[in-house]
Parts: C-alpha cells; sequence; structure tokens
C-alpha cells in the first residue's frame, strides 16, 4: 500500500469512527455567522429592555418622589399648627401622611417625625417598586423625602412699629376689635419704662447697624412715617425707651397708621426684651390726655414675624405664632 492509499485510508477509518467530521457534517460560515447574531441580539435584547426599564422606572420613581415630597410638606406643616395648638406633632404628622396614602409601618414605608427647639421635620421613605428594572438586579430602589418647618413664637420681625408694652398689658388687654384697650404714655421723670397694663412707651431699636439707644423724638418718629423699622429686630437686640415726657408729634404721625396692625415688642418690668405681639391700632390721641388704643391679636403666620434659627428665643408667647417651610 502506498502512502497515498495509506492517507485515504486513515481518513475514512476517522470517518467511520466519528473522530473526523464529514465536509457535510461541518457548519458553514454562513450558520456560524447566524449563530453570533443570534447571541448578540439577545445581549443586545436584554440591553434595550434594561435601558428601556431605567427611562420607565425612573420616571415612575420621580413621580413617586414628587407625591411623597407633598405629602412630607403637609405632614410638616400639619406638626408645626398642631405643636401651636398644643397637641402631638408627630400623631399630626402620620395622620396627613396616612391620608395621602403614606402610613406609617405599611408597605414598608416610614414616616419619622423629629420635634427641636423651634423646628420640626418630617421624613417620609418608601421603597419604589420597578417593574422593567429588575431584570438588571434592582427590583427596587429606595425613596427619601423631608420637609422641615419653623414653628413657635417669632424672634424676628420686620416692620416693627416703634412702641413698647409690659407683658401684663398684652395679658390684660383685650384681644376683642370690639373693645379696644386704653394705653397711656408713662408720665415725667426717671419712669421710662412701661410698667403697668394699661401704659405703654416709644422706643428704638438698638441694632449692630441700627439707631443709637439714646434716641430722640425725630428718631422715632422716622420709623413711624416709615410704617415701622425697616431692620429685621431679633429678641436678643437691645430695646432702648424713649425719655418719659410729652411727644405730641409722634401721637399725630402714628394716627396716620390708625387701622393698620404692627409687630411691637413685649417687655418685662427692668425692660428686657419678652417677645413679640401682633398690635392693631385704632386709636392714637395727642391732646391733653395723650393715649393710643388698640388689641393683640392671636395671629397665625403674620407675614413680618418670622424664626431665625441661631438667634434669640422670644422669652413667652404673647399671641402670635409662626409656621414656616423652610425645607
Amino acid at each position: 500500500m502506498n502512502e497515498e492509499s495509506k492517507a485515504m485510508f486513515h481518513v475514512r477509518h476517522h470517518r467511520r469512527s466519528g473522530t473526523v467530521p464529514a465536509a457535510a457534517e461541518r457548519p458553514s460560515e454562513h450558520e456560524s455567522e447566524r449563530g453570533q447574531l443570534l447571541v448578540v441580539f439577545a445581549l443586545a435584547l436584554v440591553a434595550l429592555i434594561g435601558m428601556v426599564g431605567l427611562i420607565i422606572d425612573g420616571g415612575d420613581t420621580s413621580l413617586q418622589r414628587r407625591d411623597q415630597q407633598n405629602v412630607a410638606d403637609a405632614a410638616a406643616m400639619a406638626a408645626g399648627y398642631a405643636s401651636a395648638n398644643g397637641q402631638d406633632p408627630t400623631a399630626a404628622a402620620q395622620t396627613i401622611a396616612a391620608a395621602n396614602g403614606y402610613t406609617d409601618g405599611v408597605n414598608n414605608t416610614t414616616v419619622t417625625v423629629t420635634v427641636a427647639s423651634n423646628s420640626i421635620k418630617v421624613d417620609v421613605s418608601r421603597p419604589h417598586r420597578n417593574y422593567f428594572s429588575g431584570i438588571l438586579g434592582f427590583a427596587s430602589w429606595g425613596v427619601s423625602t423631608t420637609a422641615t418647618v419653623n414653628a413657635g413664637t417669632p424672634n424676628a420681625v420686620i416692620g416693627a412699629m416703634p412702641i413698647i408694652f409690659n407683658k401684663k398689658a398684652f395679658i390684660a388687654a383685650n384681644k376683642n376689635p370690639n373693645a379696644p384697650a386704653a394705653f397711656d404714655e408713662p408720665g415725667t421723670g426717671s419712669g421710662d419704662v412701661p410698667t403697668t397694663s394699661n401704659t405703654f412707651n416709644w422706643t428704638v431699636f438698638c441694632t449692630a447697624n441700627g439707631n443709637p439707644c439714646n434716641a430722640n423724638s425725630a428718631t422715632v418718629d422716622a420709623l413711624i412715617n416709615q410704617d415701622g423699622s425697616s431692620t429685621t429686630i431679633y429678641s436678643d437686640d437691645l430695646i432702648g425707651p424713649l425719655n418719659a415726657g410729652a411727644h405730641t408729634s409722634l401721637f399725630s404721625d402714628l394716627a396716620a397708621r390708625v387701622g393698620n396692625a404692627y409687630p411691637v415688642a413685649i417687655v418685662d418690668d427692668a425692660g428686657a426684651m419678652m417677645g413679640w405681639a401682633w398690635f392693631h391700632l385704632t386709636g392714637s390721641n395727642g391732646g391733653s390726655t395723650k393715649q393710643i388704643n388698640g388689641w393683640f391679636d392671636d395671629k397665625v403666620n403674620p407675614a413680618p414675624m418670622k424664626i431665625v434659627q441661631g438667634r434669640g428665643a422670644s422669652q413667652g408667647v404673647y399671641g402670635a405664632y409662626s409656621v414656616d417651610l423652610v425645607n
């Protein structure tokens, strides 16, 4: 048997034994390419579904976050108003959240209320259930929102009228527009600070960049004519009462503001700042009997009165209460 015959014999032998595939059994070049295309298509399909899933689930998550933020805002405001009324802010916040579909402890939802000095924070958390992104291993992702309110007695005002009352005046006066109280100017002498329930005095607010404490009628009159102090006054600023005595021009200029309401300072017997009240001015008489008339209002959210964190706190509750959404 020559060499060529031997080679043919070995080929036939391997074909019979199955070790060498016949030409007809080998995949053609086109069939191999089709197989590769199927693999690439399958991978591309998975990637496409994943991208579509991210878009759809991402958009749905954004809608949930927006709705959840609205719930957090409403719950925080409810907590602030509950605190103003002496009620439990946590219960109020969780009640509002539950009424809007976010019940604490249901569907992995948490509604957490944190009460601090003059502020209340509400955190709302719930996972978003993904419908397509699960293919990529993201069955859900967390969604958390937060809202904070400053709530309590205001410690900062703008537009304060340059008038001070003793805290006794606020306690004794009728909070009734139909029965305004009369307040006399302190008599001549050294008694600059009003110490009774039926007296008041003019003032100038001593701030770092404001007027000097040694006020005169012209200084106070300027504050009246600009419809109250244009500078923000804080509860830890100094209050300087005007020297006692007759100041007829102040009464006449104040009379032009009758019918309006203003923040006014409340002090103790030593003249120390205690807080702010909302005062409706109903009369100003600079004649032989020098008086102003008005009534105090239990005002909620007066626009000129705010809570500023880091400044002196009001020492008492004098009618006004502020609930401001700050976050």
